[in-house]
């Protein structure tokens, strides 16, 4: 069947030939069904009447098929028409690295990001079984968006369980590739790449790939053949008996770069380099090792006033020191000699940073901070700083941003602004640009093809949309059948096309699931499982946490798996609670940056009416955060933080002092409340739900454990029927349940709406529930009716929240937003239809209050205060922060 210019194959219209070979001819065809440009491969006339051929040509596209990597050039599809087979190949829109080569020798650095892709590449179809066989320049291609791609798998062949040819009489022969019009260029062409045992016609395993990838290395630095020769006997004897011309390699190439040449060019099979991965990790190496050096240059030439130069020297020689070391002991996960450079940075004077991990994010070339902050009015706003600048500044039109992320370029930050819209603002200045609408942004990242993945609600899935704006369309949903609710926190990885996501909520592990995605629609891979979000750096890292502590794991973001085990970085940064975000940021350049929090330990107290403090006798201070008496006021149950920071329930001997844990270190274990007995102690453990735990024997019943959505346990009802629950709906946000302790379980509505109904303190005789709502756009305190839709009771006017109903029933105490030292408390005056009568200052409060809890006669608190000044976030800034890892 004839291929000419206009001619249809199926869907795909012809539009002209590329070129040919051993194999078959090229077309360049467009598939009218989706608007793409593809390549059509079609097997010669000859060839098809042969069953070996044919043969070959199918299992082409079966290994092709297979092989999903952002190096490699995929295939759409097999065609037979009329009795003819057609491969549907990704058109690749670019130029040849032979056609790079013929105008000259490539330079060191961009022979060494050339070379790692081609490395890349091999590596995954040698872990599939596949051989190419048939590496040159011709078969590489440079896409003018610098990508690298290799093509022509046509004499690939399966490996088997020993690594040798399945095929060893195919393997001498070499693919006819057209580089010119002769038959002898043909012939050459191929012939000056064949490794030592294909040209002797033996069986080939991958080492005759690493050959290859060794002439085509060489040839990149120098333009000139390895092995050259006017005859193909020429060639082969120059391949069997001669070296190469070392000496044209340019004076520039690194050591590291020309022992690993020569490993990939030797004779001896059993001296040649056994693995093109470990080739690539060198390259890596090599790559991070030259961007470590342009740091310290560009360190020390942003330079201004005698003192900033000698930061920047200092910082230029610290980054030089560690990466040196760290690189010239030949191992990543090698203890350097000199630690990486740290600095602390503050946020805009008279803000503060937010206690969220996900508040800070470094451009992509490493040369901006951006955070989100707060002023004295908790009103939010994004900031961006240069590094080697001292002076943020804020951008206009940024208010109410809750996360950001930057474009590939550095040059614009994406933001969700409230739970309304997606916009993105150039740091430049200008005025925002709305991209789409959202519901509760939970992430979003930006491609250099101008795709933007975000997550545009709390409870769903990935949605893709344009930069320059538009609809978002779902390409990835949450599985409902394993208990997924929402997808979150998508990051492109490099090739544009895959990326990772975290799935919430957290599993019976505790850990967030972290996949890997693609634009193609195709199912997601778990990943591994993580105790936090994550994060991809370059060139070639995963960073995560472990018990609080960051780790980073080598990945290999062409293959999409992880190498070797996690290497402790050893800092704490700022956990993002049960969200599933990234708490760190990283740029391309080796820079990480994250939020750190100075905790001070608590001390308890009792606080009366008067103001008066009273210590408990033997109590040591601690990390707590949560304290309530028990009803007989001799005990109280703490929720708190172990040394690892691992949540913890602990009971605290009112009249000795000692503190004894009730649970295990957790990551997501917290607010214990009483039963009104003072028997057991209900906590929320987020891996499994709510734990109901006897004193007396130790025993635990388990609630809510397969119910997947986020939850907060505010209290034990007075009559011990019920726990008092939050829960989190993707359609009515927050609610307020009551959850049955004993018997059927099954929770049932306290208060529903479409707003966030939050804090819900139940009357004691269950009645009545007083709540936050933010229907009107503050968070102000109701009371209504438990389970009714009706009418209900605005408390405040300004803001605030309820603390506890009197134990009787008769008063409300609360604080107001404009007062919030003062407790208030108003007496309930309705009996059919509830009212409040005017309220007034009940107590006064410590300004550094953490927490308090009324003893059983409403007479004096149990108070939370830190012994020292309040916690203070500052951002953490590392600069070459690989040199800082070091084994667990």
């Amino acid at each position: 069947m004839s291929l000419e210019k206009g001619s249809r194959l199926g869907p795909y219209e012809i539009i002209g030939p590329l070129g040919a070979g051993g194999m078959g001819e090229v077309f360049r065809a467009k598939d009218t069904r989706l608007g793409r440009d593809v390549a059509i491969k079609a097997l010669p006339e000859e060839f098809s009447r042969d069953p070996d051929r044919l043969a070959r040509f199918e299992r082409e596209a079966r290994m092709l098929a297979s092989l999903q990597h952002a190096n490699i050039a995929g295939i759409h599809g097999l065609e037979v028409v009329e009795g003819h087979r057609y491969l549907v190949l990704e058109y690749i829109e670019g130029e040849t690295l032979a056609a790079r080569i013929g105008r000259g020798a490539i330079p060191v650095d961009e022979t060494i990001d050339i070379a790692r892709a081609i490395a890349a590449a091999l590596e995954a179809a040698h872990e599939s079984g596949i051989v190419h066989r048939d590496l040159k320049p011709g078969n590489v291609m440079l896409t003018s968006a610098g990508d690298v791609k290799v093509l022509d798998f046509g004499l690939a062949k399966g490996a088997d369980a020993a690594g040798s040819a399945s095929d060893p009489n195919l393997s001498a022969s070499p693919t006819l590739t057209y580089y010119s019009g002769t038959q002898a260029g043909i012939i050459l062409g191929t012939a000056a790449y064949m490794s030592p045992e294909q040209a002797r016609g033996k069986a080939v395993d991958r080492r005759t790939d690493i050959w290859s990838f060794g002439c085509l290395l060489f040839e990149c630095l120098t333009a000139r053949q390895t092995f050259a020769g006017d005859t193909v006997s020429d060639i082969v004897a120059h391949i069997l008996q001669s070296e190469p011309a070392w000496s044209l390699l340019p004076a520039n190439t690194p050591e590291r770069l020309r022992g690993l040449l020569r490993r990939c060019l030797e004779k001896d099979l059993k001296r040649r380099q056994r693995d093109i991965g470990d080739a690539r990790i060198e390259l890596e190496d090599l790559q991070a090792l030259r961007e470590s050096n342009r740091m310290a240059r560009t360190a020390v030439a942003s330079s201004g006033t005698p003192g900033v130069r000698f930061w920047a020297a200092f910082v230029a020689a610290a980054i030089a020191a560690a990466a040196a070391t760290w690189f010239a002991a030949g191992k990543w996960h090698a203890a350097p000699a000199a630690p990486a450079a740290r600095f602390e940075i503050a946020g805009p004077r008279h803000h503060v940073i937010p206690l969220d991990g996900s508040a800070v994010s470094l451009s992509p070339d490493g040369q901006w901070i951006a955070m989100i902050v707060e002023d004295s009015a908790f009103a939010t706003s994004i900031w961006v700083r240069r590094l080697d600048s001292l002076t943020p500044r804020e951008l206009p039109g940024t208010a109410n941003a809750l996360l950001m992320f930057w474009s590939p370029d550095s040059r614009s930050l994406a933001f969700f602004a409230g739970d309304k819209v997606l916009s993105k603002i150039a740091i430049a200045g200008g005025d925002p640009e709305r991209i789409c609408e959202t519901k509760a942004g939970r992430g979003g990242t930006w491609s250099k093809d101008g795709v933007i993945l975000l997550a545009p609600y709390s409870n769903g899935g990935i949605y893709r949309v344009s930069a320059n704006g538009g609809d978002p369309v779902a390409i990835a949903h949450p599985d409902s059948a394993h208990g997924e609710t929402g997808l979150r926190f998508p990051q492109f990885l490099p090739d544009g096309r895959h990326y990772l996501f975290t799935s919430v909520p957290p599993g019976p592990d505790g850990k967030f699931g972290l996949y890997v995605g693609s634009l193609d629609g195709s199912p997601a891979r778990l990943l591994e499982r993580i105790q936090g979000g994550a994060l991809y750096c370059e060139p070639g890292w995963l960073l995560t946490t472990r018990d609080n502590i960051l780790m980073a794991q080598r990945f290999d973001a062409g293959a999409l798996r992880l190498r070797g085990e996690p290497v402790r970085l050893g800092d704490r940064p700022l956990l993002s609670q049960f969200s599933g975000s990234p708490t760190f940021s990283a740029s391309r350049t080796g820079a990480l940056a994250f939020v750190t929090l100075s905790i001070p330990p608590q001390r308890v107290f009792w606080l009366d009416l008067a103001g008066h403090e009273t210590a408990i006798p033997g109590f040591v201070n601690g990390l707590y955060y949560y304290v309530m008496v028990s009803p007989d006021d001799r005990r109280a149950v703490l929720g708190g933080a172990s040394d690892d920071f691992n949540g913890v329930v602990s009971i605290l001997d009112l009249e000795r002092g000692t503190v004894s844990r009730l649970s295990e270190p957790s990551e997501d274990v917290g607010s214990p409340v009483w039963s009104p007995d003072g028997q057991r102690v209900a906590y929320l453990d987020h891996s499994i739900g709510l734990t109901v735990r006897s004193l007396a024997d130790g025993t635990t019943r388990q609630l809510l454990a397969s119910d997947p959505s986020y939850k907060r346990l505010d209290e034990w009802s007075r009559d011990g029927r019920y726990l008092v629950v939050e829960r989190l709906n993707a359609t009515t946000k927050w609610d307020a349940w009551l959850v049955p302790v004993d018997g059927d379980s099954t929770p049932q509505v306290a208060v529903r709406s479409a707003a966030n109904d939050e804090a819900p303190r139940l009357s004691p005789d269950g009645r009545w529930v007083a709540y936050t709502s933010d229907e009107t756009g503050t968070l102000e305190i109701y009371v209504s009716a438990v389970g009714s839709a009706g009418l209900k009771y605005q408390v405040t006017n300004g803001g605030g929240g309820p603390w506890y109903w009197s134990r009787d029933g008769k008063s409300l105490y609360f604080q107001r937003s404009d007062r919030p030292s003062e407790l208030f408390r108003a007496m309930v005056q309705g009996t059919a239809e509830f009212s409040l009568g005017p309220a007034s200052v009940y107590v006064h409060l410590p300004e550094d209050l953490t927490y308090a809890y009324p003893d059983s006669a409403e007479q004096r608190f149990l108070t939370l205060r830190p012994v020292e000044k309040l916690e203070r976030q500052t951002i953490t800034l590392i600069q070459n922060w690989p040199a800082a890892l070091r084994k667990p």
